[in-house]
């Protein structure tokens, strides 16, 4: 009798799953970093230390609570909103996954616009949906036309949408999204990440709008990247919905601990210092880049999307390679060619960064 011989490796995944690319970034090290988005500066001595003496308090040896609590009352004391419509998790890209497995699933169509975070697709894909993107125009303006005239075609689909959007920065004023509200009969996933460097305040929507779910992280302004910290905003409903797919206890006693201490005043504080900062240096990262010959597109994010000629892009790689600057190359996404994007940091970076490109020939 013969026996079936199973496929091995590879070929043990979903053809959708095989058909994708993973995500990656070069992590050599380099002298100026500017490639994550990240603040460039630490949370103080203090922070760190007083982090370490809760988290040794903590009973590791238990589970700690499904929901962080603490954490979500905290939040919902910072945002003026309930408890009860506050999840956090490792990083808000967690949540985002839990609440597309929540309000799409299989078969489900997802409206998205590009460009646009490329990890997107992959969440949708996880949930069994499919994001369909609009765009991208060739100025890279958002579709957002284009997505209020899909939405008026089927209002049912959920959508998917960044402001300020990753990579190019731009934000959807809270007037034109609460148009879209009142079309939208399915869920609205906003995913602002990049909202405490942003002047546009998308929470008072939530009040009026029970179909809009607000993603934040700790990651950028908070200066917590290596915390793996989100959390999102909804009704409490919807929520009480999300919490059945997240798995419980997914954030431990650590992420728990460091994002109660960031929201005490002092602390919080600190990182309002921190974010006013770089919002004061996009102008001088902006200059730059044009000097040099660079389309920047407007941002309302801690970066700056620029794009060069095809003639020029060799050679400002080569410069920043020279100066041991790292930004990060988008060039191959759908409508990015011959784009970087600079994410912003200190005046040395900066620095460092006029020099390279100063250098660039011709």
């Amino acid at each position: 009798m013969s026996v079936a011989r199973a496929p091995a490796g590879a070929q043990l995944a979903r053809p959708e799953v095989r058909a994708l690319a993973a995500y990656a970034l070069d992590l050599a090290p380099c002298r100026h970093k500017l490639d994550q988005n990240e603040v460039p500066w630490e949370p103080s001595a203090r922070f760190k230390r007083e982090a370490a003496r809760r988290l040794l308090e903590r009973p590791w040896a238990r589970y700690p609570d499904f929901h962080a609590e603490r954490l979500r009352a905290a939040l919902a004391a910072r945002h003026g909103w309930t408890a009860a419509g506050m999840l956090v998790g490792n990083g808000s890209n967690e949540l985002l996954g839990a609440t597309l497995a929540t309000v799409a699933g299989p078969g489900r169509e997802v409206l998205g616009l590009l460009p646009g975070f490329g990890l997107y697709p992959v969440f949708a894909l996880a949930s069994g949906a499919r994001l369909a993107p609009l765009g991208p125009r060739a100025d890279l303006a958002l579709p957002f036309e284009e997505l209020e005239a899909e939405v008026a075609r089927d209002p049912r689909r959920p959508v998917l949408v960044a402001s300020p959007n990753n990579p190019t920065g731009e934000a959807v004023a809270p007037e034109r999204l609460e148009r879209l509200l009142e079309r939208l009969e399915a869920p609205l996933l906003l995913d602002n990440a990049y909202g405490e460097f942003c002047r546009h305040d998308y929470r008072p929507l939530l009040g009026r709008h029970r179909h809009l779910v607000l993603f934040r992280t700790f990651s950028k302004a908070w200066s917590l990247a290596g915390a793996r910290l989100g959390y999102l905003l909804a009704d409490p409903g919807l929520v009480a919905e999300i919490v059945k797919v997240k798995l419980p206890y997914n954030l431990g006693h650590a992420g728990a601990v460091i994002g109660e201490l960031a929201l005490e005043p002092e602390h919080a504080a600190a990182a309002a210092r921190r974010v006013r900062q770089l919002v004061a240096r996009r102008d001088g990262y902006r200059r730059a880049l044009e000097r040099a010959g660079a389309e920047v597109f407007p941002s309302e994010a801690n970066f700056l999307l620029a794009r060069w000629s095809a003639e020029a892009l060799p050679r400002v790689r080569a410069a920043l390679d020279a100066h041991g600057i790292r930004l990060r190359d988008v060039s191959g996404d759908p409508g990015l060619e011959r784009c970087l994007r600079v994410s912003l940091a200190g005046g040395a970076a900066l620095r460092a960064l006029e020099r390279a490109l100063e250098e660039v020939p011709g």
